[in-house]
Parts: structure tokens; sequence; C-alpha cells
């Protein structure tokens, strides 16, 4: 039988690294929203700018989607362990009284 272990500070070191990319990605989404293709200067210019600019947009919103759900799960993971945890001492407790 093995042992259950979850490095809990490794856990949470991570799941806040993930939610710091998450409030990072942010300003680059804004900054590419804000591209003005028409200061270019000709057409073909003016739209492959703007293809590039909606593209990294819509890519980095997708990694700070993601990003963001990670951590929420990480954060799930992290309580759910802390509760068997504590209800694996409780039980252990309340056999060993019993013995």
């Amino acid at each position: 039988m093995s042992d259950l272990y979850i490095d809990g500070e490794m856990l949470s070191r991570v799941r806040r690294n993930l939610g710091n990319i998450e409030d990072l990605l942010g300003k680059p989404i804004r900054a590419m929203a804000d591209i003005d293709a028409k200061a270019m200067g000709t057409k073909d210019l003016e739209r492959r700018m703007e293809d590039f600019g909606e593209e990294w947009e819509y890519g980095i919103g997708q990694l700070r989607k993601f990003s963001k759900g990670a951590a929420k799960t990480l954060a799930h993971i992290e309580n759910t362990f802390e509760k068997l945890d504590l209800d694996l001492a409780a039980a252990l407790s309340k056999a060993a009284k019993e013995k």
C-alpha cells in the first residue's frame, strides 16, 4: 500500500503563479486591442497588422483563461486534500481511542 502525499507548499506556489499569469496577461491583451493598424500606411500592411493583433489577442486571452482555470482547479485540489487530511486524522484518532 502506498502513502498519499501532496506537497502543499509547491501546490500553493504553482496556484499563485498561475493566478499571476492571468493578471500579467491582461496588459498585453488590452495593448493588442488598442493597436491602430491604420497608422501602418498601406492597406495590405493594415490588414496584416489587424490580423496579427486579433490572433495574438485571442491567443493571449486563451492562455489567460486556461491559467485562471488551472489556478481554480489547484485551489480545489488543495482544499479537498486539506479536508481529507483532517478527516483521516480524526478517523485515526477515533480508532486509536476505541482500542
